[in-house]
């Protein structure tokens, strides 16, 4: 099956075009399918329970409860590490990330990589060197994509564009062809496929090389109607991250709004990094006052 034009608008963040593209499939119990169908029901808000018999549709199942309840152990039950597949896999190290088991998460990434099977072993190497960048190990990300890569020199098209994605956040991180391929790659996802996740992506990596001017018309532009009301459902998936962003370029600009746009942030997610830096910030802050106000 081809899988190529799903996995294209999904990594671009146009989750009702892929669901699109689902619909012309026969197979709709076809586990890749089904991952496919169910993360993009899942970032627009409209994934629905029991909709598919398979194995990893009942995984999805537990997996969305987990989204609202952030209690893992249903989930974790069901997702035996020898016996699952490299997408039920995933499912429950994305889980892990989200509550901050890292290791955990990293330990199951590798359970999945380490799988014979080919279905879902890239979406398992994105995964990994996501979470390995989340915690700051560049070194452990770079290990386990050019391992990986080393060892699959012959990829399909379709598991080729999300090892690129992956590469694309392992070069910003480590702030790798700033300028240069990694700019350009993201620039052409902006223009090719625009998107949430496309141009923020873009914005950022504007503010990486302190492109003010292009980095403010991007949030201008996500500020439009265009995206904060006709893709009202897909921005609010990207809403946090978008914050952050406008966050940091009202810094590099020296603009007094940073305030309100934290207290923003902290309504939509008050464990977003830039907020404990800032609540760490402040703590030290009013310890050395207190140290020498007394």
């Amino acid at each position: 099956m081809d899988y190529f034009t799903i996995k294209q608008t999904y990594y671009a963040g146009q989750y009702t075009e892929t669901l699109k593209e689902i619909e012309k499939v026969t197979d709709q119990d076809d586990e890749t399918i089904v991952f496919y169908k169910s993360k993009s029901q899942l970032s627009l808000n409209n994934y629905t329970k029991n909709q598919s018999s398979t194995s990893l549709g009942k995984i999805f199942d537990l997996y969305a409860e987990f989204l609202k309840s952030r209690n893992i152990k249903k989930l974790q039950s069901q997702v035996i590490l020898e016996k699952a597949t490299s997408f039920e896999l995933n499912l429950l190290a994305t889980a892990q990330a989200i509550l901050g088991q890292y290791d955990e998460s990293l330990e199951t990434c590798t359970e999945g990589i380490n799988k014979s099977e080919e279905a879902g072993s890239s979406e398992m190497i994105l995964l990994a060197v996501q979470v390995a960048l989340l915690i700051e190990k560049p070194s452990l990300a770079k290990s386990i994509f050019e391992t990986y890569a080393n060892n699959n020199e012959d990829l399909s098209g379709d598991a080729e564009q999300i090892i690129n994605q992956a590469e694309s956040y392992l070069k910003y991180s480590t702030s790798e062809d700033v300028a240069g391929s990694n700019f350009y790659y993201y620039e052409e996802m902006a223009q090719t496929f625009p998107s949430w996740k496309t141009q923020l992506a873009l914005l950022n990596s504007h503010l990486q090389q302190l492109n003010i001017e292009e980095a403010g018309e991007i949030a201008d532009l996500l500020d439009s109607d265009f995206y904060s009301v006709e893709q009202k459902e897909v921005g609010a998936a990207y809403k946090e991250h978008f914050l952050a962003a406008k966050i940091n370029l009202s810094h590099i600009v020296g603009e007094t709004d940073s305030d309100a746009l934290r207290d923003e942030l902290r309504k939509v997610n008050p464990h977003h990094p830039l907020i404990a830096a800032n609540k760490q910030m402040n703590d030290k802050f009013d310890e050395i006052i207190a140290k020498y106000s007394s």
